[in-house]
């Protein structure tokens, strides 16, 4: 199994998950705050949901700058990692795979 580098996906991922929260959290509140009849938890929801909001945005911000300085290297042959092991390729790609290989790939029998 490869193991790939996903640089800024995590923050990404993070970042998305908090701006969706905001979305839910952040309109009742301040809804309330500007109609003038905000209860006690409406201050302390408004708090949470701008936090939620400016957490998301550096987070999204981050993990697209991670990923795009990423992007902006280029790929030589030294920095190049294979996906699969050099031991599971096969030294002539045209040879015929063996009858064993052919049954584990469902080719046909006999």
């Amino acid at each position: 199994m490869a193991v790939t580098k996903a640089k800024g996906l995590i923050e990404t991922a993070i970042g998305i998950l908090a701006l969706t929260a905001t979305v839910l959290v952040l309109p009742l509140p301040l809804y309330e705050i500007a109609s003038g009849r905000a209860r006690d938890g409406s201050m302390v929801l408004m708090v949470a949901g701008l936090t939620l909001l400016l957490c998301g945005l550096v987070f999204v911000c981050r993990g697209l700058l991670k990923r795009s300085r990423d992007l902006r290297t280029p790929r030589t042959y030294d920095s190049w990692e294979p996906t699969t092991s050099d031991q599971d390729r096969p030294e002539n790609p045209y040879q015929m795979p063996s009858a064993a290989s052919q049954l584990q790939a469902g080719g046909p029998p006999g």
